[in-house]
């Protein structure tokens, strides 16, 4: 792996979705910086797999010094190909019962630091291009009662999206979002079996998306072949979203 398509940066890369699109990236021929809170024992097997492929990068996100840290190695990376922003957090609670605090943190990690970690990467790709993904969510096109918080936050990101490729779009960096729909993560742990059955109900193939196919789509806007799609959506969510 000496010879690679450039680095990439994924936010949350240790666990879930962010695990899968570092595997997959690492397999695709990239360098990956993986930025989580926490090493994972799935992240430090990888990383003793692919050696000086990977790098650990440990940062919490909603602190202020750890952002500028990220941002500045962002920056500063001279290979910068892509930044995958994964990292986001979901609270489900009915609008009139959901505390300020769970507000402000969603809102924090899933559109502050996205936006900010952008305006690292765009510095960095402004002579060269690259390539931008965002995380996004099917419930910012799907109506889920109990998320109306995180709805909105992913209807930021989509949006903010959308305006910073019309951005930088001359500059050769392309901006899109990845949507997936119900995942099986830590992140979904808590969703009874009732409530399971029911999403998968509404699917249009019978199975369910899986961290892999989001990394699969991740990948592909990284790569040469998506290189005229910027601004855009992509759903993986088995047809839930209608």
């Amino acid at each position: 792996m000496d010879e690679t398509n450039g680095t990439v940066f994924v936010t949350g890369g240790s666990r879930g979705i962010g695990l899968a699109v570092t595997r997959q990236l690492l397999t695709a021929g990239y360098r990956v910086v993986a930025v989580s809170r926490t090493l994972s024992g799935e992240l430090a097997s990888l990383r003793d797999t692919v050696g000086a492929a990977l790098t650990f990068l440990p940062a919490d996100l909603t602190r202020g010094d750890d952002r500028v840290a990220v941002a500045t190695r962002i920056r500063g990376c001279a290979d910068l190909h892509g930044l995958v922003n994964n990292a986001g957090v979901a609270t489900g609670a009915l609008h009139v019962a959901t505390a300020s605090a769970d507000v402000s943190r969603m809102w924090q990690l899933n559109v502050e630091v996205p936006m900010s970690l952008c305006q690292a990467a765009v510095k960095a790709m402004y002579g060269s291009g690259g390539r931008i993904v965002n995380i996004s969510s099917i419930a910012a096109h799907r109506t889920f009662r109990g998320l109306g918080a995180y709805t909105a936050t992913k209807c930021a990101l989509e949006g903010f999206s959308r305006v910073l490729a019309a951005e930088v779009g001359r500059r050769g960096i392309t901006v899109n979002c990845v949507a997936p729909g119900f995942i099986d993560t830590a992140m979904t742990t808590a969703i009874a079996d009732d409530v399971r059955a029911a999403i998968h109900r509404r699917n249009m193939l019978d199975r369910d998306a899986t961290p892999g196919d989001v990394a699969r789509s991740v990948e592909f806007l990284l790569s040469p072949a998506a290189a005229a799609i910027t601004a855009q959506v992509v759903r993986v969510d088995s047809g839930s979203g209608g």
